[in-house]
């Protein structure tokens, strides 16, 4: 899973409505259904960040004096959030998280089983407000932004107590990603690409930053549970490798197919073995390595060619045999 240090590069975008021919749409009620002939909303706003009102320079989150609208809890919220911490880490997220981002990354799960759309789309949308508001329901951010998603009422994403309502937010950002997605696009492709094509946000990687967190959050949650914490490394601790080239991910790692994809960066490795020769840019190596993909499948497996550190045909140096 691709791992990157702290960025919030994130920059000001502009007050122009991304626009399609037809009717304005307002009176928006809650529902997934928005249709692509009807004019899409405008940007949402640079991400919020409690604290002293201060500008973000160079495109980084801004911190704004603003409260929080809990999200509806749980009595397992903070099992949940304890058992999950230190399984993932993201750019804004860090690697541990609270019973009050739990409790709001179930209202973003559970509108998004209301709307009738499945794990995929919740991953979506949890990594956005996890990119937006680190899964703070905020009352305000930057110029009207509010809530999860930081959605803008002036951009035409709904009324002040609708933008701040999670099952509204999501299922707004749900719909306008259905509408520039017709047809189940949103279905395949880099899940951060389509949660910036719906926000349109000045730094288009803010969103893949966050996948390891949302992956996390959502398959523990999804099911309806998320009191039991992930099972641990099969090779013991994470160990954090370079990645120099985007590297495909198989599901054995003798003959195995493909089944993702592993971006470029800092990633987590649990360990690594012996399989099938494989070959990339005149590098070859038989040893594989254990991780969870950017594709969101867990305990995967990428050969060591594409993996800094190694030689041809040997292991790479820290990461412990499975």
């Amino acid at each position: 899973m691709k791992i990157q240090t702290l960025k919030n590069r994130r920059y000001a975008r502009p007050l122009v409505a991304l626009a399609v021919a037809g009717t304005a749409l307002t009176g928006f009620a809650t529902t997934a259904s928005a249709h692509p002939g009807h004019h899409l909303p405008g940007p949402a706003g640079v991400p919020g960040t409690a604290g002293p009102a201060r500008a973000g320079a160079h495109g980084h989150a801004r911190a704004f004096d603003l409260g929080t609208v809990a999200c509806p809890s749980s009595p397992g919220d903070a099992a949940t959030a304890a058992s999950l911490s230190g399984h993932f880490s993201g750019a804004r997220m860090g690697t541990s998280i609270d019973a009050g981002q739990i409790a709001c990354a179930r209202a973003v799960i559970a509108a998004t089983k209301g709307a009738g759309l499945d794990q995929r789309a919740a991953l979506v949308a949890t990594m956005t407000a996890m990119a937006e508001s680190t899964l703070h329901n905020y009352t305000g951010g930057d110029r009207d932004s509010i809530g999860l998603f930081q959605q803008r009422p002036s951009q035409g994403w709904g009324s002040v107590d609708q933008v701040q309502d999670p099952t509204y937010a999501t299922q707004k950002f749900l719909s306008v990603m259905q509408a520039k997605f017709p047809g189940g696009g949103w279905e395949s492709g880099d899940p951060g690409a389509i949660a910036q094509s719906v926000q349109v946000s000045g730094d288009p990687g803010a969103y893949d930053d966050e996948q390891s967190p949302a992956t996390t959050v959502v398959n523990a949650l999804w099911a309806g549970g998320g009191t039991t914490p992930p099972p641990p490394p099969s090779g013991g601790s994470k160990v954090f490798k370079d990645v120099w080239a985007t590297a495909p991910s198989v599901n054995n790692p003798t003959n195995g197919a493909v089944v993702g994809t592993l971006n470029t960066g800092s990633n987590y490795f649990y360990c690594q073995t012996q399989g099938s020769e494989s070959s990339y840019a005149g590098y070859h190596n038989d040893w594989w390595l254990k991780t969870d993909d950017d594709s969101g499948n867990a305990n995967v497996w990428v050969n060591a060619t594409y993996v800094s550190g190694g030689v041809d045909d040997g292991q790479i140096p820290g990461v412990p045999t499975c």
